[in-house]
């Protein structure tokens, strides 16, 4: 049986250096067009330039192996070969352009049959399909939408709920379903009416969770009390939490932030931080004058709306005035997450909002910065990224939440029930 022929384009090693692995059983060219472009892209700061240079290094170490020139073998029955060609690329377009040279080795290698030229770079796909030849993106760091790993399973036995209703714990073995760590559980009756609500601790036992109430604050359903019970935690070093606008994965955090924060009976924290990434959504308004503050004001706007809900105090103040008196205390910063490189902050509890327009490396900057007894929570909305180099399926967010899914460390869940109002709700369903 004739192996397929992968042509790989310079977009999808810099996306995923390894990617030319998972071609199983087949043949993978790299034009030596892409290796030109590749020294360019490794002085590139980020992960573009990072990613360029560590392809180019693997390709250096296969290389030592064998002749690379005429086609290595490596694992999975895989043949690795830069093709060093320069092929004709009148009927093309310009040959200086270094698509049009990939493009005339994709065609070459065509003429042989199940020849498919790989990239991210959709011009170049449709270009390919217009000479005949097979296209396809790569995609082997994304995490499948419908695979997302949702922090809460479904379980219908009444009298299983009913049991951790009075023991107030079940052990797993006593589940039809295997459950991650801190995975939640709803037991519903035949009527898919709800019994109990329960989650698997890292002590290997489903414990019951009850609703609670940080800061004053209700949870409107079984979501939001599975992450105030995550978020007020202290076993728990890190929360993700996505779900459409309106769903109250900000205030829910908030509010169970404030709880442990401020509160005197319950300070589990020395202060609460709150990064936001700096993402316009359409055209940015441009330069702001005034202090770093009132540059950050507009990007805030969201969250002050949370806290002048939960900040409606008897005393006599007006919110804003108790909001300023604990960030003067050291209690609450807002911060603007491009400063966060360097720092270490031990004992406290931090909000990155709007996380899905953070890449994987972003993630792992903010992650790296924790120090002993802190608490990092992450939110967002994948269906609304406004950083053009992402999607749902390949951000920081995702990346997270899929590599944490089975950590005693972290907890993580998807909101779906909208509680803002009936017409925000509607909104995120149907636009």
């Amino acid at each position: 049986m004739t192996k397929n022929n992968y042509i790989l384009d310079t977009s999808v090693l810099v996306y995923d250096p390894l990617c030319f692995k998972t071609f199983t059983d087949s043949n993978v060219i790299i034009p030596i067009t892409v290796l030109d472009e590749l020294d360019k892209l490794k002085k590139l700061p980020g992960e573009t330039g990072k990613n360029a240079r560590a392809c180019t290094r693997l390709l250096e170490e296969l290389s030592a192996g064998g002749n690379i020139g005429e086609g290595i073998n490596i694992d999975n029955d895989i043949v690795l070969k830069i093709d060093a060609t320069h092929y004709d690329t009148t009927s093309f377009g310009d040959a200086l352009y270094g698509d049009t040279r990939i493009l005339a080795c994709a065609h070459f290698y065509n003429h042989y049959g199940n020849a498919f030229l790989v990239s991210n770079d959709i011009n170049l796909r449709v270009r390919a399909r217009v000479l005949g030849i097979g296209a396809q993106s790569c995609e082997t760091k994304g995490v499948s939408f419908s695979d997302l790993y949702s922090g809460i399973v479904t379980v219908e036995d009444e009298a299983l709920g009913a049991d951790l209703l009075a023991r107030g714990w079940l052990d797993p073995v006593e589940l039809p379903i295997e459950m991650l760590h801190n995975e939640c559980v709803v037991f519903v009756d035949a009527n898919n009416e709800q019994v109990a609500l329960g989650r698997k601790t890292s002590r290997n036992k489903i414990k019951i969770v009850k609703k609670n109430y940080p800061w004053g604050l209700a949870p409107r359903n079984s979501e939001q009390s599975f992450a105030i019970d995550l978020i007020m935690d202290p076993n728990i070093s890190l929360v993700t939490l996505i779900g459409k606008a309106g769903t109250g994965k900000s205030l829910v955090t908030l509010a169970s932030a404030l709880e442990m924060t401020i509160n005197s009976s319950k300070r589990e924290y020395d202060k609460f931080i709150i990064y936001r990434p700096i993402q316009a959504v359409g055209n940015d308004i441009g330069f702001l004058p005034g202090t770093i503050e009132e540059k950050l004001a507009p990007w805030f706007e969201a969250v002050m709306d949370n806290f002048e809900i939960l900040l409606n105090s008897s005393s006599g103040n007006s919110w804003i005035k108790d909001l300023e008196m604990f960030k003067k205390k050291g209690q609450i910063e807002m911060q603007a997450l491009t400063y966060i490189r360097g720092r270490s902050i031990p004992n406290a509890i931090i909000l990155v909002d709007e996380c899905q327009n953070l890449s994987k490396e972003d993630v792992k900057t903010i992650l790296t910065r924790a120090g002993e007894g802190t608490k990092i929570i992450l939110t967002g909305d994948i269906e609304q990224i406004d950083n053009s180099d992402l999607d749902a399926t390949n951000n920081g967010l995702t990346y997270v939440i899929d590599k944490f899914k089975d950590s005693d460390l972290a907890g993580h869940i998807t909101f779906t029930k909208g509680e803002r109002s009936r017409l925000a709700t509607v909104a995120s369903e149907i636009l």
